[in-house]
Order: C-alpha cells, then sequence, then structure tokens
C-alpha cells in the first residue's frame, strides 16, 4: 500500500541525508514529503524552521540524525520538536527515529540522552538475547551517546555502549544510521572525521563498508518494511550473535 511519509533532517550537506531510507521509500511508489529544520538562506545565514506539517498529512514519519547533542541544545527549536514528536506518539503514527531522531523520541516518552562512555562508530552487531524483528548486523553507527528509558520503553537490541533498537507503540527508535549509503558516509568524515580520529581508522571504516555495503543496504530496506508494516515485537530464534565494537 502506498503511505505518505515525511522526513525530517536536521543537516544541511551537499549529499541526500535521507540515503538508502529515502531511496526506498521512492522505490516502493511512496509519497514522499520532507521538512528540514535548518536550512541556509540567501544571504548564506542559518534558519530554524519548527512549522511542522499536521501529523494527520502523514501515513509515517521518519526524523534523522544530526551532529549536535540533544544535552548541549538550549534553543527552543528542540522543545518544538520534542514535543511534535510526542503528538506523533499520542495520535499513533508510525514514527521512526534515526540516531538524533530516536534521541529525541527518547526524551518525548520521559527519557533522557547522556553521553556514552565511549563513541560508538563503524560497522556494529547487536547483542544476543532481545525480541527484534530485524538481524542483528551489520548496521552503520555512528555517535557518542545513548539514551536512558523509563522502565515500560520496550528495548529490542542493545550492544556493550547503548541501546540500539526500541519500540513504544507505533514508535519506534534506532540508535544507528539505516540511511547510510557510501556518498553519506563520505559527507560525514568530510565534516566530522575529526570525532573518529584515534577511535576508527578512516581508511578501515572505508574498507569494512565496501564489503559490507550490500548487506546494510538490505538490512536498510527490511527494517523500513518492519516499520511501514507491523511493528508488533517478534521473537528472534537463532544462536549466538557476535556484537561488533570500534576499533581502538
Amino acid at each position: 500500500m502506498t503511505k505518505t511519509v515525511l522526513l525530517i533532517t536536521h543537516e544541511q550537506t551537499s549529499s541526500t541525508d535521507t540515503g538508502i531510507i529515502g531511496q526506498a521509500l521512492l522505490d516502493g511508489g511512496h509519497v514522499v514529503k520532507t521538512h528540514e529544520v535548518f536550512s541556509l538562506n540567501q544571504a548564506g545565514t542559518r534558519t530554524v524552521n519548527t512549522e511542522f506539517p499536521h501529523p494527520g498529512d502523514f501515513d509515517a514519519v521518519i526524523a534523522f540524525g544530526s551532529f549536535s547533542h540533544i544535552y548541549e541544545i538550549t534553543e527552543e527549536w528542540i522543545t518544538r520538536e520534542i514535543e511534535y514528536i510526542a503528538a506523533l506518539h499520542q495520535q499513533r503514527i508510525p514514527y521512526l527515529g534515526i540516531c538524533f531522531g530516536a534521541q529525541l523520541l527518547a526524551e518525548s516518552l520521559g527519557g533522557r540522552t547522556v553521553r556514552a562512555d565511549r563513541i560508538e562508530a563503524g560497522l556494529i552487531s547487536f547483542e544476543p538475547g532481545h525480541r527484534c524483528p530485524i538481524v542483528p548486523g551489520p548496521w552503520f553507527s555512528w555517535h557518542s551517546d545513548r539514551v536512558e528509558l523509563p522502565g515500560e520503553i520496550d528495548v529490542l537490541a542493545k550492544t556493550a555502549i547503548a541501546p540500539q533498537v526500541f519500540r513504544s507503540e507505533r514508535s519506534i527508535g534506532v540508535q544507528f544510521h539505516p540511511e547510510v549509503d557510501g556518498e553519506l558516509m563520505e559527507e560525514w568524515i568530510r565534516i566530522g572525521g575529526h570525532e573518529l580520529e584515534g577511535v576508527l581508522d578512516v581508511d578501515d571504516l572505508r574498507r569494512d563498508w565496501a564489503a559490507h555495503e550490500p548487506s546494510a543496504e538490505r538490512n536498510a530496506r527490511e527494517l523500513l518494511d518492519w516499520f511501514l508494516g507491523d511493528t508488533a515485537p517478534v521473537e528472534v530464534p537463532g544462536g549466538p550473535m557476535r556484537a561488533t565494537e570500534p576499533k581502538s
């Protein structure tokens, strides 16, 4: 069934912030609308747009990442966006938050975002033992935060560093970046590659991505199918899942 999906972005990059997810939606014949929280006007000044579209105009909403950290933001826009996500949740409009978008969801559900013990970057897999209907990996990750969630929130997957998939009714948060493709990864390396110094060699990251890009894209499309379809948690049978962590 064709759906109308709102994509919320938080960065101004030369490549699309929506990556694989945006392309998969188009490939599926869905109607895609984009709301840019930040944009540049003709004078080159950043403008903020918190006039979010009416929730009832969409079948689903997906919010993407940011290089910002929620706990460092004092501007009013962050409160407006958290309130918008809370309204989506209350109206049971399917919402998928990716990394920063997941942290916004956590805040709207009564949780909080804190700095993680260390950065989690590169290709990761989940720890075993969780009720998650998507495969354990590989998934592309790049963050240094983690969410702390109220006890009633269903955590479906995690790594040693942070919860990776959580769910409350029709709202889902993922800490990793299923949208990443090679172009977007290179853009992030250009903008924020300094964050990886001493954690992950950029050339190693490129080699790992080249080896696993087809699997990562397939996983992203399966995650999107789950989100747009039945988001009820599913028991996943199987043996141990290997969790990979950033190189040190």
